[in-house]
């Protein structure tokens, strides 16, 4: 008996090492058939930074090489912070900050200018009036009769933590709109975007001073704001002088048509130049010398590629002349629209893919020139929920020239608001607005069937 229980509990030690072992060698097994799948996975590139022209750098709220805390809802994002660059401008001003900007929300920017004029810097601020009102004194009767859109953005500026606004009038820094002491507001808006520090150094925007422009709204943190774009200059005075001088005629009540004319300038910077307009138009002038006009003459000039993302497109003088540049051999033609501009019945998307939108209530609108050779490499991009597909007024032409500023590519841009546009000529500046089209694109959804509703212009 001794025996046979001796045998059986050997037989069982013999069972466990040989359960360990062939339990090593599925686990060794599976770790050699995982690593060869792996290997035949394709890797994640890694984004390198681009290398920036120390004259002219630009961000980008979506930047892939880059990433930052957002300062509202303290996350960390993909992305430049838009926002910082223009607080490490102001932080640096000894004499003067001029800052024009639509909507002007920003706490962290309110903060930089209070400490900036606390220390004996001349602060002024230039607002479109819609906005120029701190949040306490809006009436019950004004939020009934918001639309909805308006809605959004009061319940929006409840969220944050304090009312830029109100700090800069708590400090005594002027704040100027374009109906302040009679000016000549004319009917558009004062849609500028830019910054001038102490005479030389210029930050031009294409995104208000809100947070759903630069980080992202309060309420959805998917959100990473709309795609903008923020072109920084330092130490140049002769730009910055450019810009001063548009900003003295409206801080003396001159807006809208009502400036003097001014010609495009265009400036030596780093490794290239920029050329800037500035908008309105008066209707009875050349359409060459507006800033649609200008635009078009660019286009022109293409010879191998078009990369357009544009908030508004509309311009029927700039479609016609992308439609001969296209005619002319130019078939790297790509154009994103933002999403609630793309199938509005004035979109120049019809004219590009050769169709016409479907009569309906608009249809006064309807001014469709269809190209002689549609092209399907047109669409909208798309992003998070709350977040415009693109707020960036941009182009890329031959991989060399960038057009970018406030200006939206329409009549109202043309002739009715007050608008900055700039064209900067430098391949340097050119491969980081690239790197930025691409990733757009790559989000886009293009071709005819963006509209399902189109129809042939000749029923």
């Amino acid at each position: 008996m001794k025996i046979l229980l001796d045998f059986i509990n050997f037989d069982k030690q013999k069972f466990k090492y040989l359960r360990r072992a062939i339990f090593l060698l599925l686990l060794f097994s599976s770790s050699v058939v995982l690593v060869k799948i792996l290997k035949l996975l394709p890797r994640a590139k890694l984004v390198q930074p681009l290398p920036q022209d120390p004259a002219v750098k630009v961000y980008f709220n979506y930047n892939s090489d880059s990433s930052y805390e957002d300062p509202y809802r303290h996350f960390t994002r993909k992305g430049d912070n838009l926002e910082q660059q223009i607080i490490d401008a102001i932080d640096q001003a000894h004499s003067t900050v001029d800052l024009a900007v639509m909507e002007f929300r920003l706490p962290k920017v309110a903060e930089a200018l209070s400490v900036a004029h606390k220390r004996g810097v001349k602060v002024r601020v230039l607002i479109d009036n819609k906005y120029n009102k701190i949040l306490n004194k809006y009436t019950q009767e004004e939020i009934a009769k918001m639309n909805q859109h308006d809605k959004q953005a009061y319940e929006e500026l409840k969220r944050y933590p304090a009312d830029a606004l109100a700090i800069l009038h708590s400090d005594g820094i002027e704040i100027k709109d374009d109906t302040s002491g009679g000016a000549t507001q004319g009917s558009g808006l004062m849609h500028h975007k830019f910054v001038v520090i102490d005479e030389k150094t210029t930050i031009i925007s294409s995104g208000n001073l809100t947070t759903s422009d630069m980080h992202g709204d309060f309420g959805n943190f998917e959100s990473r704001g709309n795609p903008n774009n923020v072109v920084v200059v330092p130490d140049n005075p002769q730009l910055a002088k450019t810009f001063t001088n548009e900003f003295n005629s409206m801080w003396q009540g001159l807006f809208k048509s009502h400036k003097p004319k001014r010609h495009p300038v265009t400036i030596p910077v780093g490794a290239g130049t920029i050329t800037v307009n500035f908008s309105p138009s008066r209707r009875k002038d050349n359409i060459a010398t507006t800033s649609n006009g200008i635009i078009a003459s660019y286009l022109q000039q293409t010879k191998k590629s078009v990369h357009i993302a544009v908030f508004v497109y509309s311009d029927q003088k700039i479609s016609d002349t992308l439609a001969s540049v296209h005619d002319q051999g130019v078939k790297d033609v790509k154009v994103l629209i933002d999403p609630d501009f793309f199938r509005q019945p004035y979109s120049k998307a019809y004219d590009a893919m050769g169709v016409c939108p479907r009569p309906g209530k608009k249809q006064s609108l309807m001014k469709v020139k269809p190209w002689k050779h549609p092209i399907t490499t047109i669409g909208f991009p798309t992003g998070s929920l709350g977040d415009r597909g693109v707020h960036s007024k941009m182009a890329i032409l031959d991989r060399i020239l960038v057009i970018t500023g406030s200006h939206n590519w329409s009549d109202s841009g043309n002739y009715l608001n007050d608008e900055t546009l700039i064209f900067i000529q430098n391949p340097i500046v050119a491969t980081h607005y690239e790197r930025e089209f691409s990733r757009l694109y790559a989000t886009a959804q293009v071709g005819l069937k963006t509209l399902p509703h189109a129809q042939n212009c000749h029923n």
